[in-house]
């Protein structure tokens, strides 16, 4: 009895002394539980870890339960849409502002001209322009004041002035054929003129043969000129079987007045009403439509089309075919100098 006595004066202490400290504040009474007390050292200990002696603990003796001390506050974790949070910042503002693609400015132009016929072309006003012409070593004829420089086929025009500038154009060697052209400077970006010589309106003379029409491409001669002989002509079918242009050539029609080749084989039919003309510097070739018009097959002879200029022939895809079958018949003819009678010598005949 006099244990149970001593642990609830102690208790009552214990709330007295609470309640005089914190006057204001809820009550909280610690938490004392009393282990039993040994045969050496008889003690009661608290939840807390402090030891109350006074005595051995009777085994029907019940401990003294109290709530628990306060906990420590915990930290308070902030999470994005509370009010202390900052706040969010758009996309476009750390990104900065938007980059402005630039409209591209065409200034690329593809020019038929025709000799004897004066083309206007517009071109920037004090600034370079870029002129590419047909021929390998042009020259340039002018009497104004624009300032020109050719750099192997392409001829650089710059101008500080309104006034039209004209000019004619031709091939190193050749005054033959000249390429009529009025610049007409303007307020625009500089342009670059990529002159297409029209063989349909230009194309008085017929094909093949010396002085034959002539498509002036420096490409194509230098293609032409580079390999031997017969490498050339392999190259011409090669690139013609398939559906290319070779280097330099350009892509023509018949014209009034160019002969056709000759062709003759029982049964085979050639049209030349659709034939294309493909002209370089030294060659030309003519392409146009066979056809089997018997009620068998026939094998197409490559020499029975004949031409006094003519260089090689062949036919493109099928060289045997079925009744009523077509194939496209290639034929390259060769392009020679026209000669020059300087001086002539009287007959003595006459």
């Amino acid at each position: 009895m006099n244990l149970q006595n001593n642990f609830k004066a102690l208790a009552a202490a214990l709330v007295l002394a609470t309640c005089s400290a914190h006057a204001d504040s809820k009550l909280v009474l610690p938490d004392i539980s009393v282990k039993k007390a040994e045969t050496s050292h008889p003690s009661a200990s608290t939840a807390n870890g402090s030891a109350v002696t006074g005595g051995t603990q009777p085994n029907n003796a019940q401990p003294v339960k109290s709530t628990e001390a306060p906990k420590a506050a915990k930290m308070v974790q902030v999470t994005p849409g509370q009010a202390n949070d900052l706040p969010a910042v758009d996309a476009p503002v750390v990104r900065g502002p938007a980059a402005v693609r630039a409209e591209p400015i065409k200034t690329m132009q593809e020019i038929l001209i025709a000799p004897g016929v004066n083309t206007i072309i517009p071109v920037a006003l004090s600034h370079l322009n870029r002129i590419v012409t047909p021929f390998e070593n042009p020259i340039v004829q002018t009497v104004t004041d624009a300032e020109t420089k050719v750099v192997k086929n392409i001829v650089y025009v710059s101008t500080t002035s309104e006034t039209p500038v004209a000019m004619y154009i031709t091939p190193k060697d050749d005054e033959s054929l000249a390429l009529s052209v009025t610049l007409a400077p303007q307020k625009i970006p500089p342009i670059e003129a990529n002159l297409i010589l029209d063989e349909g309106r230009s194309g008085q003379k017929t094909l093949g043969g010396q002085g034959g029409r002539r498509h002036y491409s420096g490409v194509a001669r230098k293609w032409e000129e580079s390999q031997p002989y017969m490498d050339s002509i392999r190259g011409i079918m090669r690139a013609i079987a398939l559906n290319k242009l070779p280097k330099g050539y350009s892509l023509s029609n018949l014209a009034p007045g160019d002969t056709v080749p000759a062709c003759y084989q029982d049964g085979l039919d050639v049209d030349f009403s659709r034939s294309q003309v493909m002209l370089g510097h030294n060659f030309q070739v003519l392409v146009a439509v066979a056809s089997n018009t018997t009620n068998q097959p026939l094998l197409v002879d490559e020499t029975a089309c004949t031409h006094p200029n003519l260089a090689a022939a062949s036919v493109w895809p099928n060289n045997l075919l079925e009744p009523g079958m077509k194939t496209e018949i290639y034929i390259v003819l060769r392009v020679g100098e026209e000669q020059t009678d300087d001086s002539q010598r009287p007959s003595l005949l006459n």
